[in-house]
């Protein structure tokens, strides 16, 4: 028989995509924030798919509001989270190079062991706070 093979629970999955996103995000907003629309009011308005009208400076303040929701939800996860967590977390997800965990072990100077210890108890914090578990 064979060993059932580990999955990772599914608010971890969603902890570390979230985690992955938040240096591209950071990015988008910032950009959104540049390239806002004029505040003239538009009178055209375009249609979408299923007959609804739409106005296309509406839609964008919609799509930049909920980016900048999202990047302040998880501004504020990573406040609750101790020194050793939130060091742990910027080397693991917000270098866009995605080092192996051997390579972040020998970094921080730790054991594996105390690698793994750690980024469990900040993927819980960050599930927690964020809601998903």
């Amino acid at each position: 028989m064979g060993r059932k093979k580990y999955r990772k629970p599914d608010y971890r999955r969603k902890v570390e995509r979230l985690l992955r996103q938040y240096p591209l995000l950071k990015v988008a907003v910032e950009q959104l924030e540049k390239e806002y629309p004029s505040c003239i009011p538009m009178y055209e308005l375009e249609r979408v798919q299923g007959g609804d009208l739409s106005n296309s400076t509406q839609s964008y303040a919609t799509r930049r509001a909920e980016k900048k929701i999202l990047l302040e939800r998880i501004e504020k996860a990573l406040e609750v989270l101790n020194l050793d967590e939130r060091f742990l977390i910027e080397e693991k997800y917000f270098d866009l190079n995605c080092p192996p965990d051997d390579i972040i072990c020998h970094r921080l100077g730790w054991s594996q062991r105390t690698y793994y210890r750690i980024k469990q108890q900040a993927i819980e914090k960050l599930a927690f706070v964020l809601d998903l578990k």
